[in-house]
């Protein structure tokens, strides 16, 4: 009797260590699973590197008259006329529709305003790829004015775009 109650208590033990075992197997795996999906998630999209959405830091390179209800913006070194690099500044933020035409009221004091088609990129707002893509090669339509107010030194040539229909900005400018 002693005998199988010392085989059975063994067996007991034997089969908790080979099921512990087995289950720390698992969490690791799930573990490491886990940090695979997050270190994916954390890669940037290519065409998002360097978009940057904070306006304070935004107001650091150039002014910013009205504060954007929502701002994407980024940093290019680009391809001057004439064979220079340069500094190049890509913005697309949203006013409020007062503060949007008082933007546009005072830009077109300084020249009136010129329709143009703009390049749509893929990290610009959802609203403005999709109007881009339903334009087709067209792009997205604008109103281009003077970009003056937005001048900051390094910064100070440019264009500022109201999109069509919208109270979206899209501001381009050259570091000089």
């Amino acid at each position: 009797m002693l005998g199988k109650r010392n085989s059975l208590i063994l067996a007991l033990i034997l089969s908790i260590q080979i099921l512990t075992g087995c289950g720390g197997s698992d969490s690791n795996t799930n573990e490491s699973n886990s940090n695979e999906r997050k270190n994916t998630a954390a890669a940037p999209e290519p065409e998002r590197e360097g978009v940057k959405d904070n306006s304070d830091e935004l107001s650091a390179l150039i002014k910013l008259p009205f504060q954007p209800e929502d701002v994407v913006w980024k940093e290019f070194v680009s391809d001057k006329p004439g064979g220079q690099q340069g500094k190049r500044l890509l913005a697309v933020f949203q006013l409020t529709a007062e503060d949007s035409k008082k933007l546009v009221d005072r830009a077109a004091k300084i020249k009136p305003g010129t329709p143009v088609s703009l390049p749509s990129e893929k990290w610009f707002p959802t609203e403005l790829v999709t109007q881009s893509e339903i334009g087709g090669e067209q792009g997205i339509q604008a109103m281009s004015y003077p970009a003056d107010e937005f001048f900051l030194p390094p910064y100070t040539e440019g264009t500022l775009s109201r999109v069509d229909n919208t109270d979206f900005f899209v501001l381009e400018l050259f570091a000089k």
